[in-house]
């Protein structure tokens, strides 16, 4: 938690207020003004006369000054104000905190590129940038080494992504006690789009970044720190020389905010035989692609399937029915009405024989049943049919039963029949989650062989159940 002082307004306001920010852990920030803004929305009816509904307009963007820093809140939301129309107090929780420039709006085009740092990021590359070699020598002797490592680059859409390392280099440190020499090394991605981009552009970008990892690692991969490179730089001339030139001076901005799942650097990190995949199996330069393409084509499934790794722990109920409604969701989008028993024609030549044979109620309630396309349980059973099948076995043991049960179960939660939920739900739940995670494993072009190390070493095995 760190606190700032400064002065506060809104954009274009000529009036600002002393106050003080507080940056919390979970990336989102407080505001305490003293004094505050007029959110009133007050109605002028005639000369004289005006009205005030009690509507309050919003504050998308707040801007601050602490000392030398510019500061941008993003998604302001005022949770308290003292006194009517102009304010004794006000506070203000924001989103999204941008330390180092002024920002207009979240679509305002600032971004130039990014350097963003991601959970699991520097064991998932496998990079050989640090070594350490005991040597038994006479003398005992014990080297460490850190090396570069080149940039993996690639170019999607006129967007480059790079994943690069960050070396510190040695720090040689002494206390009163002993003597200590570190070093370190950590992954990143470097994005850099064809022009500058805005905030959400960018929040986007983080969120494809965030779910790659998280489907490599099979646990939520959070966003550690992201800066960004502001599209216009700064200009700057030497004090020392009164017509010197003006030198242009990109500026850095820090960038925090509040989300769904925060990160925890700080953790242990994953060992490299815990991952579904990783960069020995398909570099970054070659799956990132790929993967942009999936998560785009995708997009309404992988919200879904992510944002079950992402939230708190809840009911398993809940989580069956997300998992249940990604994998319809994701079968629909890759392989449309793939799988279905009845085709344009069968159903059609059904509806005729329905509306020969029947009258009434009867035939109009027949007749809403007879539809084209794949059900719920066709659906998953042609899922499961996708990835490896000795992968799928593992997980999976009966596709048959499997299908059978998961639908009875959706069908419970959505409709309140509590004993059409099964006992098994948990079980049921863990399946279809790690299912998805093998057809994405699938569509993203890995062999059979990673498919079956996954489900081997990654995931939890059944037996068939009765």
């Amino acid at each position: 938690m760190e606190r700032m002082q400064g002065q506060w307004w809104e954009p274009g306001a000529d009036e600002s207020h002393p106050g003080v920010l507080t940056l919390n852990d979970d990336g989102g920030a407080t505001l305490e003004l003293i004094g505050g803004i007029d959110l009133r929305i007050i109605q002028h009816i005639a000369p004289g006369l005006s009205s005030y509904s009690g509507a309050t307009r919003d504050t998308p963007i707040l801007h601050g000054r602490v000392e030398a820093k510019e500061i941008t809140l993003v998604n302001c939301i005022a949770t308290r104000t003292t006194g009517m129309g102009s304010p004794s107090s006000q506070v203000f929780v924001a989103d999204q905190v941008l330390i180092g420039a002024l920002v207009e709006s979240r679509e305002e085009p600032v971004v130039r590129r990014a350097f963003v740092r991601i959970e699991n990021l520097t064991a998932w590359g496998v990079l050989d940038g640090l070594s350490w070699t005991p040597s038994r020598s006479d003398e005992d002797e014990h080297t460490a080494r850190l090396r570069r490592v080149p940039d993996q680059v690639v170019n999607v859409g006129g967007w480059t992504y790079a994943l690069s390392v960050n070396r510190a280099g040695f720090n040689y440190a002494t206390t009163r006690e002993t003597a200590t020499i570190t070093g370190d090394m950590t992954a990143r991605i470097i994005v850099t789009p064809p022009a500058p981009v805005s905030l959400d552009d960018l929040n986007a970008t983080v969120q494809e970044l965030t779910d790659f990892l998280t489907l490599a690692s099979g646990q939520a991969a959070g966003l550690i720190s992201m800066t960004i490179e502001h599209a216009v730089d700064r200009e700057w001339r030497d004090p020392r020389k009164r017509n010197g030139p003006t030198q242009k001076i990109s500026r850095s901005i820090k960038a925090t905010g509040r989300r769904i799942y925060t990160a925890s650097p700080a953790e242990p990190a994953m060992r490299v035989w815990d991952f579904r995949f990783t960069a020995q199996d398909s570099p970054f330069a070659e799956v990132w692609p790929k993967w942009l393409e999936l998560r785009r084509l995708c997009s309404s499934a992988s919200n879904v399937y992510f944002g079950d790794y992402y939230a708190p722990p809840t009911y398993t109920e809940l989580r069956l029915f997300s998992v249940a409604v990604t994998a319809e969701a994701l079968h629909a989008k890759l392989f449309g009405e793939e799988g279905a028993s009845f085709d344009d024609d069968a159903a059609r030549t059904a509806r005729d024989l329905i509306k020969e044979g029947l009258e009434g109620e009867v035939r109009e309630m027949t007749l809403s049943r007879v539809q084209a396309g794949a059900t719920f349980r066709e659906r998953l059973t042609f899922l499961a049919a996708v990835p490896d099948p000795d992968a799928v076995r593992l997980v999976i043991p009966d596709v048959a039963v499997w299908a059978r049960r998961l639908k009875d179960a959706r069908n419970g939660v959505a409709h309140g029949a509590i004993d059409r939920v099964t006992p098994e739900a948990y079980r049921l739940y863990t399946q279809t989650r790690d299912l998805v995670a093998l057809v994405f494993l699938h569509e993203l072009g890995f062999s059979a062989e990673v498919q079956r190390r996954a489900a081997s070493d990654t995931m939890q095995h059944w037996i068939a159940a009765d």
